[in-house]
């Protein structure tokens, strides 16, 4: 499994998840029960507060200087490759997003970059930050995409 990748399963068995922030994560790609990507909004408004919660749990975390981050971390690292995939119309392919950036019209700057450093420093207060501008950037180009298809 490629380092970046380690966050997810490489389990051959796992339950279904229940909800989009349950280990294994994925829900509707494993499922094919919903295809958020083709609707109009992508599936952000589903994202968005199940994003807010688990990102003011690690702040709460991080600033009691908790180490136990990994679970919150996953997921939402999970939450952004949905983000980024859906917003560009396609189901989330996290083993395949280097392969597929070139693809991808709507992503942050510097995407590339940014997410190495949060893959080679995963669950430090740093890449959390990272992690957290990203989705905020993925969330205005999204926006703007919207908006220029008007």
């Amino acid at each position: 499994m490629p380092p970046e990748l380690r966050f997810f399963s490489d389990e051959q068995h796992v339950p279904v998840p229940e909800t989009l922030d349950q280990y294994p994560y994925f829900l509707y790609e494993i499922t094919g029960e919903n295809t958020p990507w083709l609707k109009e909004q992508h599936g952000l408004p589903e994202l968005l507060p199940i994003w807010e919660r688990l990102i003011a749990a690690l702040e709460e975390k991080h600033r009691q200087r908790q180490k136990d981050v990994q679970e919150e971390t996953n997921a939402l690292l999970a939450l952004f490759f949905m983000g980024l995939f859906w917003v560009n119309g396609s189901p989330a392919a996290p083993a395949f997003w280097k392969q597929r950036e070139a693809e991808l019209g709507i992503k942050p700057i510097n995407f590339r970059e940014r997410f190495q450093f949060i893959v080679a420093s995963s669950y430090t207060y740093p890449a959390f930050r990272q992690l957290v501008e990203l989705m905020s950037e993925l969330r205005k180009a999204a926006a703007v995409n919207a908006i220029r298809k008007r």
